[in-house]
Formats: C-alpha cells, sequence, structure tokens
C-alpha cells in the first residue's frame, strides 16, 4: 500500500496519467536497423506517428548502461533517429539495447532488442 494522499482518483497510475492532459506521449520507437559492424553496435529507429525534429535520441545497451544520443529529424508522420553506434570492447556474445526519444513534447521507448555480436 502507497502512503499517497487519498483525496483525488484512485491511486491507479492509468487514471492519474490520463486525468492530466499535458502529459507527454509515451509511445513506442521502432528500431529500424541493427548491426554489428567493426566491433561496435550500429542503430537506427523512429517514432512512427509523430513528426518533430530537435528531440534527442538515446541508444543505451542494457547491461553496461554505456548511452550514445543524436539529435532527431522529421519526416513524413515520423521522427527519425539517425546512426547511434556504441563500440562493444568487452567480448560479449550478445548485446541487450533499447532507444529512447526525448523532446519538449514527448517522450518514446523501444522494447529492449538483442543482437549476437559474432564475437
Amino acid at each position: 500500500m502507497s502512503p499517497a494522499p487519498t483525496s483525488t482518483q484512485t491511486p491507479d497510475p492509468t487514471a492519474s496519467e490520463s486525468a492530466t492532459p499535458n502529459t507527454p506521449y509515451n509511445g513506442e520507437i521502432l528500431v529500424v536497423t541493427s548491426e554489428v559492424r567493426e566491433g561496435a553496435l550500429e542503430v537506427t529507429a523512429m517514432v512512427p506517428g509523430v513528426a518533430e525534429s530537435g528531440g534527442t535520441c538515446t541508444l543505451t545497451r542494457d547491461d553496461t548502461d554505456e548511452t550514445v544520443s543524436v539529435t532527431a529529424a522529421e519526416g513524413k508522420g515520423v521522427t527519425y533517429c539517425g546512426l547511434m553506434s556504441l563500440p562493444i570492447t568487452d567480448g560479449a556474445a550478445e548485446v541487450a539495447f533499447h532507444v529512447g526519444y526525448q523532446s519538449p513534447r514527448l517522450r518514446a521507448s523501444s522494447a529492449t532488442a538483442t543482437i549476437e555480436t559474432g564475437q
């Protein structure tokens, strides 16, 4: 049980999110490409249904929390996350990663994906 005050709606997070009209879009990012090239994880992604530029796309390697960020670009009905690259220096046979997007208007995240490194 949480010690949150009960003077408003029920403490259900879904109800509180829908009750706030300015909540940022919490959408899903689609990973467009992911591959290991020359010892680095290279990923591109997009946020479908949202077209804006100037936001930040961040590739995160889940097991080491290493990150790299790029500035997003607006497309027709989508926001593109250009090539993001992280070196794989630990000899891992498989790498888990996800991509996040954030701008003043929205936030979105991809599902966690894994890729074999061939090492």
